[in-house]
């Protein structure tokens, strides 16, 4: 069968023609006539789903079979529902796809990186979906050209975002268990992790450009921690409407977190252990206590979505619980 599409916010309209099938029957009638073969009528009905973007809609009679994803994290989407795309951006920070999706079979064409996705490679790929993010309004035009292109905010929770792949990919039950079980695992820590520590100040932070950034209660990841596993954040993360704020070594101590998330990578160790060579820092009662976990910063703040939130959550329980 094939797909046609046709531009009303890029509707995929599955066109099959009906078939009428006329042929001798082992058995005839009781009047000796040969019956005919009637069409199943499950054959020919399809499911239409719509899935709104940023562009509008787009509605699918079919489940896409080529899928060029331009944000891993979406690829993260995929593989939680089973399914693979043929060809998907690698992120920088790793130069590569990240470690924790393991290998991969069939390994996905790179298409360059977030940022600098590789429109020669889109195109070799001959993708029938591509699925960018809002920062890539800039080659919208030329995505679109080469098939339907569905446009997702990044910063979307990624729980609406999986239900959407659940929906491309008809998978809605599947893509809603995700969704529930995280709920329930959510729950299950917040309980334990309100014994274990209480009312303790646990703070996201990351070094960089020779300051320390405190992911504030306004960033995505932070709700992890604060939002949804109640855990109670300094007052300073919560003096911001930005996502993170700055702060040098020496107000350090005016955080007073009593754990610190410390993200770590390739782009800060340097900067990292300078700071930790500090007296300010040795002085902080989270390393007094020994409550300061290194974490890898890629996966912690830049793959939002559910095979790597998992691994976060249970980082977390590890660390508190």
């Amino acid at each position: 069968m094939r797909v046609f599409l046709n531009k009303k916010g890029w509707t995929i309209n599955l066109v099959a023609a009906t078939i009428l099938l006329l042929g001798a029957c082992s058995n005839t009638d009781n009047n000796g006539n040969e019956p005919l073969e009637e069409e199943d009528p499950s054959e020919s009905q399809v499911s239409e789903v719509t899935v709104e973007h940023l562009k509008g809609e787009m509605t699918f009679e079919s489940v896409p079979e080529r899928i060029a994803v331009l944000d891993v994290q979406f690829l993260d989407h995929m593989l939680a529902l089973e399914e693979q795309p043929v060809g998907t951006v690698f992120a920088e920070t790793d130069n590569g796809l990240p470690e924790y999706l393991g290998d991969l079979p069939g390994d996905p064409e790179l298409l360059g990186t977030y940022l600098e996705p590789n429109i020669e490679a889109i195109l070799s790929i001959e993708p029938d979906l591509i699925i960018a993010t809002d920062a890539h309004e800039d080659i919208y035009d030329q995505l679109e050209s080469i098939a339907p292109t569905l446009v997702l905010d990044r910063m979307e929770d990624w729980q609406t975002v999986q239900l959407k792949f659940g929906d491309i990919l008809n998978h809605p039950d599947e893509a809603q268990q995700i969704v529930d079980e995280y709920d329930q695992k959510v729950s299950d820590l917040k309980i334990a992790l309100d014994e274990k520590i209480g009312d303790q100040t646990v703070a996201l932070i990351r070094p960089r450009d020779d300051m320390i950034r405190l992911h504030t209660t306004e960033h995505r990841t932070a709700a992890i921690l604060y939002e949804d596993l109640g855990l109670t954040p300094p007052d300073m993360a919560t003096e911001s409407t930005d996502t993170s704020s700055m702060i040098s070594i020496e107000v350090m101590p005016e955080l007073d977190a009593d754990h610190l998330f410390l993200l770590q990578d390739d782009t800060n160790e340097q900067l990292t252990n300078e700071f930790k060579d500090t007296s300010v820092w040795k002085g902080l009662k989270a390393v007094t206590e020994d409550h300061v976990y290194e974490k890898n910063t890629a996966l912690w703040i830049g793959y939002y979505s559910p095979l790597a939130i998992d691994i976060v959550l249970d980082e977390i329980a590890e660390e508190l619980n």
